[in-house]
């Protein structure tokens, strides 16, 4: 469904990413996982156009987008949560919500989609007319999904969707993302620093260290990894090697 081949990017004279080919398949769930720094959020950024890779390719079904711009890959159908939600937040929820759906021609259908917007997230519905730069952290990164779907993506990219989140709250936003997977059929490529996470919902993972993808796998084989288990899932030396 959604394929990278050979991708480099730069910022700058920085390379960023190197020569990284990863796929994420109908319904599928993958997951980048890596340090600060290691290059996630960038080929997030690569696959919505927000960067431009240096070479390499990128297939969205069987179209070949690797020069488009944001607002053409946005209408081929993959949908971005970027890392820090982004909003509009002197706009209120709904206006949020509206122009998700900015790129769409069906005009007469955006009010329909977010009513199942507010019925995925309930919040949303009471906090409609209230300005999105006031709702909670947990609220705004419910919002930020939502106005992604509004687009009607086949692939969502999101990216740290748990970051400065109570693990309460964070709990509720993986439920929510299991939702739209299951429900929805949704594919979705994660990049989350909390490898236990992502491990424990997606399919398949790959692991980025440098820019470069240096593991992959199905998340069961990842887990059982004895680097993966020491280098990011909090297991000590003695508890992995002895």
């Amino acid at each position: 469904m959604l394929r990278l081949s050979n991708i480099h990017t730069y910022y700058g004279n920085i390379h960023a990413v190197k020569g990284v080919s990863i796929h994420v398949n109908p319904g599928e769930i993958v997951a980048l996982i890596g340090g600060n720094g290691a290059g996630k959020s960038t080929i997030l950024r690569t696959i919505s156009g927000i960067l431009k890779p240096a070479s390499g390719t990128i297939h969205f079904g069987s179209d070949d987008i690797t020069s488009l711009g944001p607002e053409s890959i946005l209408r081929t159908g993959i949908g971005h949560v970027p890392e820090g939600r982004r909003l509009f937040k002197g706009l209120t929820v709904r206006d949020n919500l509206i122009l998700g759906a900015y790129s769409r021609r069906d005009r007469d259908r955006i009010d329909d989609d977010i009513d199942a917007m507010e019925r995925l997230f309930p919040i949303l519905k009471k906090r409609k007319g209230q300005i999105a730069g006031t709702l909670s952290g947990g609220e705004q990164q419910m919002l930020a999904m939502a106005r992604a779907m509004m687009a009607r993506p086949g692939v969502l990219l999101l990216d740290e969707p748990s970051m400065g989140l109570a693990p309460i709250i964070t709990a509720q936003i993986y439920a929510q993302i299991k939702a739209l997977n299951l429900g929805e059929g949704l594919s979705m490529l994660l990049v989350e620093q909390n490898a236990r996470l992502a491990l424990n919902l997606a399919h398949r993972g790959y692991v980025v260290e440098t820019g470069r993808i240096v593991m992959e796998g199905t998340t069961g084989e990842l887990r059982e990894s004895n680097e993966i288990q020491r280098a990011y899932l909090g297991k000590g030396y003695r508890e992995v090697w002895e």
